[in-house]
């Protein structure tokens, strides 16, 4: 017995070691969020929060402004959304690292709601009103804008993303019959993606070897929307029959499909929460306050939603949330964005 006792005890050192050996190495997540905070003044303020702390403060605190979307490229932080001018047109701006980049003219309202880098250039998506008041999808990059629509029926253009060398960028715009319709611009010539009589909508674009992922609704005869997320021109409804939803924000990894949106049923007083994984929906939070999800980010195995419950700005990290903003204050966190793990070696 004696002559195992030495087998024993390196053993048992190296058990005791163990969890010490695996914490020397971490893998670390930057959590980027945008949204929007009102102040003590009722303005609301862009605002972005990293791992879970206030990073910046976009916006002047005295005219209302929202960050939509975010996107992180070579540690430079870039975030989508509107100012106010002080004459309350809405000005579509980019913001790097902070700095205001104006993409807009002053006296037309406008907005961006998606940003995209790819190979140094940024890539925004918005819309803009022509000097008739209707809405024009826009593409800027790098700065320039080109037009997507027509400006003969209003438009807007909601996500963008880069594959290679094409640009797809998800919208809306309206046909003759005042009805909107979901379109997918790829490299400026546009698809519609549904023949729904009673209307559709393109909100969040994704692709992945070359597949392309369009999330979005379609309204049926009853005026109902129908979540839905098309596949390569093809949809997938993932919403239940007898509900009004939407789905806000793709994320695809692995060939894993991911989704959130909204839906509620008839009867019910507010909306739910919906994330759908391959078409099986779920809804995150505690359930003891209204919760909206507007945004989703996959890293590995971690599923990361942007959104709000109550009054408060949110995220969740595989369905457990983190309070972003003070309880007293109304916010929202409208995108989320992770940064690649890195493998730190401590001392």
């Amino acid at each position: 017995m004696k002559k195992y006792l030495p087998y024993l005890i390196i053993t048992s050192v190296i058990a005791l070691m163990l969890p010490l050996m695996l914490c020397r190495k971490k893998i670390l997540y930057d959590v980027y969020v945008a949204g929007e905070e009102m102040n003590f003044s009722g303005m609301n303020v862009a605002t972005v929060w990293k791992n879970g702390q206030e990073y910046a403060r976009l916006s002047d605190d005295n005219v209302m402004a929202r960050a939509y979307s975010i996107f992180v490229y070579d540690d430079d932080v870039y975030v989508a959304g509107f100012e106010d001018n002080e004459d309350e047109v809405s000005r579509a701006t980019l913001w790097k690292n902070a700095t205001t980049i104006r993409l807009s003219e002053e006296d037309h309202d406008a907005a961006a709601l998606s940003v995209f880098v790819s190979e140094g250039h940024v890539f925004v998506a918005g819309h803009e009103n022509n000097s008739e008041g209707i809405s024009v999808a826009k593409l800027w990059i790098d700065g320039e804008a080109h037009d997507l629509s027509d400006g003969l029926f209003p438009a807007q253009a909601n996500s963008v993303f880069v594959w290679g060398d094409e640009v797809y960028v998800a919208g809306t715009e309206k046909n003759a019959k005042n009805k909107d319709v979901a379109v997918l611009w790829i490299d400026g010539v546009a698809y519609r993606l549904s023949d729904s009589i009673e209307g559709s909508g393109a909100t969040s674009v994704f692709v992945e070897d070359g597949d392309t992922y369009v999330a979005g609704y379609e309204i049926d005869e009853y005026g109902d929307g129908i979540a839905t997320v098309w596949f390569n021109g093809e949809p997938v409804y993932l919403s239940n029959e007898g509900s009004d939803a939407r789905a806000d924000s793709i994320f695809v990894s692995d060939y894993d499909v991911y989704a959130v949106g909204m839906e509620v049923y008839e009867g019910d007083m507010v909306p739910t929460a919906r994330l759908w994984t391959n078409g099986h929906s779920r809804t995150p939070g505690s359930g003891k306050r209204q919760t909206f999800m507007y945004s989703v980010f996959v890293m590995g195995r971690d599923v990361f939603v942007a959104g709000r419950e109550g009054s408060v700005a949110t995220v969740w990290k595989n369905g457990k949330g983190k309070n972003l903003s003070h309880k007293n204050n109304v916010a929202s966190a409208y995108a989320v964005f992770v940064v690649l793990p890195e493998i730190e070696q401590e001392p």
